[in-house]
């Protein structure tokens, strides 16, 4: 197998991790995404491994491309699901009530403390 032949492996299988990838951020499922983005720190290092001058660049072009433009949707994706994130739990932490209880004289009391998300060190 050629270098070129096995870089072209390398880059088929960085492709299919960034598939999958795909689909493991739209359902969220953060263990597989560990395991991917392991794999695919070692697929991208064994690419580094590489020599340019041994390689015949030209052939590469059209994986380099998929590769690309799934990354970028992977990067949309992953930026979309932090966006919600971080909107949610500030939604929460706006929205959550306040404790409320019967003082020692029977009277309605509010307390400054959130009761949702206990916010005090």
């Amino acid at each position: 197998m050629s270098r070129t032949e096995e870089v072209l492996s390398l880059m088929n299988t960085l492709k299919d991790y960034l598939v999958e990838e795909r689909t493991v951020l739209i359902n969220h499922d953060g263990e597989r995404l560990l395991e991917l983005v392991n794999a695919k720190e070692e697929t991208m290092n064994a690419l580094a491994q590489y020599d340019e001058s041994e390689i015949e660049i030209e052939q590469l072009t059209g994986i380099t491309l998929e590769i690309k433009s799934l990354q970028e949707t992977n990067v949309l994706l992953t930026e979309q699901s932090i966006s919600f994130t971080e909107q949610l739990v500030s939604n929460i932490q706006k929205n959550a009530t306040k404790k409320s209880t019967y003082s020692k004289k029977g009277t309605f009391d509010k307390t400054g403390q959130n009761a949702f998300i206990d916010q005090s060190l």
